[in-house]
């Protein structure tokens, strides 16, 4: 989780210093992550780790999008 965390974090970074534009291997890594959180949340128990990894997600999806 830690990991899928800074990845994401890296992402959106990059997304951010690229004004919206991500190069190829942020948006393969930011799609890795989407599909590793679809099948990790749905494992999570707590709800505060619940809210905040969907919002991770979101954040990785929004940020895989090729033209944003």
């Amino acid at each position: 989780m830690v990991l899928l965390d800074a990845s994401i974090a890296g992402c959106v970074s990059s997304w951010l210093n690229r004004a919206g534009s991500p190069d190829t291997r942020r948006l393969e890594i930011a799609e890795r992550c989407v599909l590793e959180l679809d099948q990790v949340l749905p494992l999570l128990t707590g709800t505060e780790e619940i809210e905040y990894f969907r919002r991770l997600r979101r954040m990785a999806a929004l940020v895989s999008l090729p033209e944003n």
